[in-house]
């Protein structure tokens, strides 16, 4: 008989024994491995108002564990909730028992009963997720790239800014920096209570912060890598973090890392800006790889958050006030429920630069166009993350008129696609 509940203090040491197995890279399992992560987690579980610590039972003997976060996301230019699944894991006696398969439903039901509009998860496994419908979410982008790629120069805009080295005590105002940057980026995650304290913890990282008229607008967080043991010139600087509120704000954090030259010969910089290249002055990277034909590497790419809109129904109604393109279109929306499940469809109207869910008895008539996808692919579509027309032209998506295949996907486009650097 399983049953899933929320755990606290009370089962540290069952829930200690399913993390640090399931989790195995960096822990030796010993006494001081134990007590550091022991600490770390049952100060997780008494501090952290926006994070669930879940265990599946069997027995009263824990099986698996999962923590669920109360995430902040801007969808669309609005703050609304979302349900994030961060440390899922089965107890290594316990595995191909659908005990994860379980927790990740349950971790559905519990965010369709809080009324949120979506899940997101870090994938460790693609393919699963894919199979319970998670979409993929926009791809980050690691350029490895000299220094002196950088943008030489600031344009003058009449803005004034201040650049400061700062330490721990700025960390505070850094991380409302950053949720001040959520607020206008598509996307993005608040940060939650556990990841800003991490924040704080180190004094290790370096960190800048740049502020016009006084309010902190941006800032940079960085570490230096040795790449020669007896040469201590060589070296890379590897951004961990860059937050700005704007293109200006980002010129002047290029501009110092630029100037960095003298101190690091290479730079590591992670971004979800997909157009990035177009800034540098060289957009080749550090590895000369090329590939056929003509093509010289700029950077690699990796997948993040997937997202699953469980409920597109009430995800378009949650989303109301998105801009839409302009024109007047309606569209229908086939696809399965994951493993086998009914067939559902959904009518959406776009007109008057909105988007709006329309029942049978409103609109008797047939659709401009019809689409049918699965639902992983139609959560990256109504998230902004993928075009219609892509997944048309690769074969994904079958739709009744590809005359009006474009058109439905210019609806659906978002000028900026959703990406956050969160790690959860």
């Amino acid at each position: 008989m399983r049953t899933i509940r929320n755990v606290g203090p009370e089962s540290i040491d069952q829930y200690m024994e399913v993390y640090l197995n399931s989790y195995p890279a960096f822990k030796s399992l010993d006494d001081d491995c134990y007590a550091h992560y022991e600490e770390k987690t049952l100060l997780d579980m008494t501090t952290d108002p926006d994070v669930d610590f879940v265990g599946m039972f069997e027995d009263e003997k824990m099986i698996a564990i999962m923590k669920v976060v109360h995430f902040r996301i801007n969808l669309f230019g609005r703050m609304q909730s979302a349900y994030g699944l961060m440390s899922l894991g089965v107890h290594p006696l316990y595995k191909k028992q659908h005990a994860a398969l379980e927790m990740v439903r349950e971790f559905e039901r519990r965010a369709a009963a809080e009324g949120t509009l979506l899940t997101l998860l870090l994938p460790f496994r693609m393919d699963f997720y894919r199979g319970m419908g998670y979409g993929y979410g926009t791809r980050m982008d690691e350029y490895r790239i000299p220094v002196a790629s950088l943008p030489k120069a600031v344009k003058d805009t009449g803005r004034r800014f201040e650049l400061e080295l700062a330490g721990k005590d700025a960390v505070p105002e850094m991380v409302d920096c950053y949720n001040a940057v959520c607020a206008d980026n598509h996307g993005a995650l608040q940060k939650f209570s556990e990841e800003a304290r991490l924040m704080g913890l180190s004094a290790s990282p370096r960190r800048l912060v740049c502020r016009e008229n006084g309010e902190m607008v941006g800032y940079l967080v960085w570490h230096y890598d040795q790449q020669n043991d007896t040469n201590y010139t060589l070296n890379t600087l590897v951004v961990e973090e860059m937050v700005y509120a704007d293109g200006d704000v980002l010129q002047q954090l290029l501009s110092f890392l630029r100037k960095q030259a003298d101190l690091a010969q290479s730079l590591v910089l992670r971004t979800g800006e997909e157009d990035f290249y177009h800034l540098l002055e060289d957009a080749a990277d550090t590895s000369g790889n090329y590939i056929d034909f003509g093509y010289l590497q700029t950077n690699v790419s990796a997948m993040g958050s997937m997202y699953k809109i469980f409920d597109p129904e009430r995800f378009i109604k949650g989303t109301a006030y998105r801009v839409t393109a302009e024109g007047d279109l309606t569209a229908r929306f086939l696809w399965n429920e994951p493993f086998g499940g009914e067939s559902r469809s959904i009518t959406v109207r776009f007109r008057d630069r909105r988007w709006r869910v329309v029942q049978s008895f409103e609109y008797a008539a047939e659709p401009d166009v019809t689409a049918e996808l699965s639902l992983a692919n139609l959560s990256s579509v109504l998230m902004g993350s993928c075009s219609l027309s892509s997944l048309v032209r690769l074969g994904a998506c079958t739709v009744s008129d590809p005359a009006e295949a474009d058109r439905l996907s210019a609806f659906l486009r978002t000028e900026q696609k959703p990406w956050s650097n969160n790690d959860y």
